[in-house]
């Protein structure tokens, strides 16, 4: 499985850590990634998306609501 975000491609990037001696230790950043459900085209698939994509609203997860766990508020506007 590849540490990519399926919409912008993000990637794990590798660089150096710098102490105050200046040593070099290799070293890698790894990108924040969800698996989320979406619906596309009336199917439900499953990405790998970063939480940049998620928050700025590219993508918009797929929730299945059961009866048994509706807010209590939802139930009272309803009446």
């Amino acid at each position: 499985m590849s540490r990519t975000c399926d919409l912008c491609g993000k990637h794990t990037s590798f660089g150096n850590t710098v102490s105050k001696s200046y040593n070099h230790v290799r070293r890698s950043w790894k990108p924040n990634l969800l698996k989320i459900k979406t619906e596309i085209g009336g199917t439900t698939v499953t990405l790998r998306i970063c939480t940049q994509c998620l928050k700025s609203g590219f993508v918009t997860k797929k929730i299945n609501v059961h009866p048994a766990n509706k807010p209590v508020a939802a139930e009272n506007e309803a009446k």
